[in-house]
């Protein structure tokens, strides 16, 4: 399969469980006990031994990231929770896409390819055929966590900041998520809202950072969340105990786990797109 017929297939947002074992690495396995979970959801097309399910680019892209959280160390469960609360996670689904970066947000489609017109010169080489995957300063968001304790995400790895969204408990088998949720400033001046700005303007960018806000979620949809796990909490006051010992733990960390969440969807798109070898 060449390049264009990758993307024209990718646009469908029709993932099989064998798109999703092969690209992200999650065994037949541990990709169902995530859908039991409800970690991930899924649909069926078809009936009896024809019988197909598939899901969409978002959770393609969360597969990859709870992967990778899982081959830290992490149970299913807790990756699963992780990869779902990680704050603006879903910027971050869109931007790293190859229609984002390859192609013109345009309804025109070029009869050749069958795809909207490739932009001249992407923003970056991501999906450059002849250039490897590689981890990027200014690019990457990280999730770390401090003390097999306290979980942050990082969304600039050439500065100190770590935003603190939840901690580990019940000897990492249960997280706790925190409000208030961290403000888009938290990403702000980094590659992931450069290349959004670039490409699709602030209000793009607002318009993802206000649908994931949980203070904006309805109960409705929090009632649906609990069967997956959800819990919060609010540490908002600089005195919150739990906080000061976050900031201790991240000042002086004795283990830190860091995983780069933005290299594993890459990858993971890049085996979809047939630029790198399958895992098999």
């Amino acid at each position: 399969m060449n390049l264009n017929a990758a993307i024209r297939r990718f646009r469908e947002g029709r993932f099989t469980d064998r798109d999703v074992t092969r690209c992200t690495g999650l065994t037949v396995r541990a990709w169902r006990e995530l859908i039991k979970l409800k970690a991930v959801r899924t649909e069926e097309t078809g009936r009896g031994p024809g019988r197909v399910r598939i899901c969409d680019a978002t959770v393609l892209k969360r597969a990859a990231v709870i992967s990778a959280l899982n081959r830290s160390g992490l149970s299913l469960a807790v990756a699963g929770q992780l990869a779902f609360f990680l704050p603006y996670h879903r910027l971050l689904y869109e931007v790293c896409d190859p229609t984002f970066v390859l192609l013109q947000h345009s309804t025109e489609i070029d009869p050749q390819t069958g795809l909207p017109p490739q932009i001249e010169r992407p923003l970056v080489d991501w999906f450059d055929p002849a250039k490897p995957a590689e981890a990027e300063a200014e690019i990457d968001w990280l999730i770390e966590i401090f003390d097999h304790r306290f979980v942050g995400a990082r969304y600039d790895t050439t500065k100190d900041t770590v935003s603190i969204f939840g901690d580990l408990r019940q000897e990492g088998t249960q997280f706790v998520a925190w409000q208030p949720f961290p403000r888009p400033e938290q990403f702000a001046g980094g590659g992931i809202q450069q290349i959004a700005r670039d490409l699709r303007g602030d209000g793009f960018i607002s318009f993802i950072a206000d649908h994931e806000d949980p203070s904006r979620w309805t109960k409705q949809w929090i009632k649906e969340l609990r069967p997956f796990g959800y819990q919060f909490e609010v540490h908002k006051r600089g005195t919150d105990p739990l906080r000061i010992a976050a900031a201790a733990a991240v000042r002086s960390p004795i283990l830190r786990t860091t995983i780069n969440i933005t290299l594993a969807i890459r990858k993971a798109l890049r085996r979809y797109l047939g630029l790198e070898r399958a895992i098999t």
